[in-house]
């Protein structure tokens, strides 16, 4: 049996008095390796945020940040370090769980506004919305500049310089090759 935990990064915020004011999350060093972990980086060097949240018509909470993160990521290509920076703005809206609905509920326009967030109780994690929304940002297959990938090479290769093939298919098609020559 698994025990879940809770989020890495968390910094809880109860809304029920919002002011309008600026709030400021910055990571801990443990935060900031366990966010990591989880994202699969190889390090994230720092993570803050600076969050505005307004209260909304209906009960709902709009709320608009600003992250800025130092990763390091694998390359893709030549599994090399590859260090960056992550800035970006993000919004997002919550409201009562009772007024979201489902998506199967809601005829969802591709380009249309992202349907808000479920708000269970009187608390959001503003911690777990700036993850979530690093999670989005970073590069999902970084590449270091001027690595190339020359494609799959077998090593069953023919005297022509171009890949056998291989597989189940390919073994049958050999097998065959060589009844008829037996024939």
């Amino acid at each position: 049996m698994t025990v879940e935990e809770g989020p890495e990064f968390s910094r809880p915020v109860v809304i029920t008095d919002l002011t309008g004011g600026e709030i400021r999350v910055d990571a801990k060093a443990d935060e900031r390796a366990a966010l990591a972990r989880r994202l699969g980086l190889l390090a994230l060097d720092s993570l803050d945020a600076t969050i505005h949240l307004a209260a909304k018509e209906g009960g709902g909470v709009r709320l608009r940040g600003t992250l800025r993160a130092k990763v390091t990521q694998s390359c893709v290509v030549t599994l090399e370090p590859l260090h960056s920076t992550v800035k970006a703005t993000f919004e997002r809206h919550y409201a009562p769980a009772e007024k979201t609905g489902t998506a199967a509920e809601e005829d969802l326009a591709l380009d249309g506004e992202e349907p808000p967030e479920p708000l269970l109780g009187d608390t959001i994690d503003l911690g777990e919305a700036v993850a979530e929304q690093l999670a989005l940002e970073i590069d999902p297959f970084p590449r270091s500049p001027g690595a190339t990938f020359n494609g799959y090479v077998s090593d069953k290769a023919d005297s022509g310089g171009e890949a056998a093939p291989s597989g189940p298919f390919a073994a049958l098609a050999e097998f065959k090759k060589l009844k008829r020559e037996s024939e």
